[in-house]
């Protein structure tokens, strides 16, 4: 059986995930949910076998419909993915959950009462330098890895952007768009016993947005790993998007490419100098959406990323905005939950 899908939202991916859910084994796309008309001219000309509808809410009442793919803006992942939900539709949605962890336990219960899976889209698992770190962390060859400098720095370009990237109270800001993405990826390296959080978050380099250009943390682990985060989205910069790894016995790194800057690769620490590591990259949207499709054919029980990480991923992004506020370490005590 082909299962059929509806993407909500054409904005910076939903274009892009009409393929993505056709090359998958055994989902195609049958409808796309976009209001504005100008963004699908082109799309309704490239695919005539879609339909095209005005509302996520026109997909509800569609039998031939059994996956929704969120690419909405973050204000509105909460409310439609519980409406998607409750209209009997697995849910794969795209990053962030949702505004705050209060938006993702009501979402998870909604899940777990309807029988249907949901699952955030967090892509760092499936980016080929991340496997092949986790692969090294894992080994064992370096010893145990003890500490972790994350950083993704990059133009911001505000006028390439849409209105609500740039509005706090919708789910703009560099904290939600790349926060959450450094943070997923420190939880599955080094685990998710993260138990607090200190650090700052501002508009340093763009005072006139209502939403964050820049975050620098520091999380401490139950294991006693450490790691900082460090983000801005700059006026004038070099990019740089990746993490270095200090180990017991050795010291790791890996970077992507970032706007046709920079060099994805991974490297290791040898004699003093860096010796690059080869891996294999994949299409990282491709493979998780496949992986998803492949969980609900099943009939499993979770997602291939569990429903819970997204809600520890606002948890912890959670605290990283209080302990700005407050000017204080805070204890996260429900990462778990």
């Amino acid at each position: 059986m082909t299962l059929g899908v509806a993407i909500l939202g054409t904005g910076r991916l939903g274009g892009n995930y009409i393929n993505t859910v056709n090359v998958s084994d055994g989902a195609e796309t049958r409808v796309v949910a976009e209001p504005r008309e100008e963004q699908v001219v082109d799309l309704k000309v490239a695919n005539p076998n879609i339909d095209f509808v005005a509302s996520y809410r026109d997909v509800l009442d569609n039998d031939d419909i059994d996956i929704v793919v969120g690419t909405l803006p973050h204000w509105l992942h909460h409310q439609a993915a519980i409406d998607c939900l409750n209209a009997g539709k697995h849910v794969f949605l795209e990053k962030p959950m949702a505004l705050n962890t209060d938006e993702c336990d009501e979402m998870i219960a909604v899940a777990k009462s309807t029988g249907k899976l949901l699952m955030t889209a967090h892509t760092q698992r499936y980016f080929g330098e991340n496997i092949k770190m986790k692969e090294i962390i894992e080994s064992g060859d370096l010893g145990e890895v003890k500490m972790v400098n994350a950083m993704w720095v990059k133009p911001l370009d505000p006028h390439l952007r849409p209105a609500w990237m740039l509005d706090g109270s919708k789910g703009g800001g560099m904290g939600q768009m790349d926060g959450t993405h450094l943070i997923d990826r420190l939880i599955w390296l080094l685990g998710d016993d993260i138990y607090s959080v200190t650090g700052v978050t501002s508009n340093y380099t763009h005072p006139e947005l209502s939403a964050d250009d820049s975050g620098h943390q520091f999380f401490r682990w139950k294991s006693g790993k450490t790691a900082s985060i460090t983000r801005m989205g700059w006026k004038h910069g070099i990019t740089e998007y990746g993490a270095d790894y200090f180990f017991t016995e050795g010291q790791a790194k890996h970077r992507r490419a970032y706007g046709r800057k920079g060099t994805t690769g991974v490297w290791v620490e040898k004699d003093n100098e860096w010796e690059n590591v080869p891996f294999d990259d994949i299409n990282s949207q491709e493979v998780q959406f496949n992986d998803f499709v492949q969980a609900v054919k099943r009939g499993d029980t979770d997602s291939p990323t569990p429903m819970n990480h997204g809600r520890r991923v606002m948890r912890v992004f959670d605290a990283t905005e209080e302990s700005h506020r407050t000017g204080k370490e805070v204890i996260i005590d429900d990462l778990m939950s």
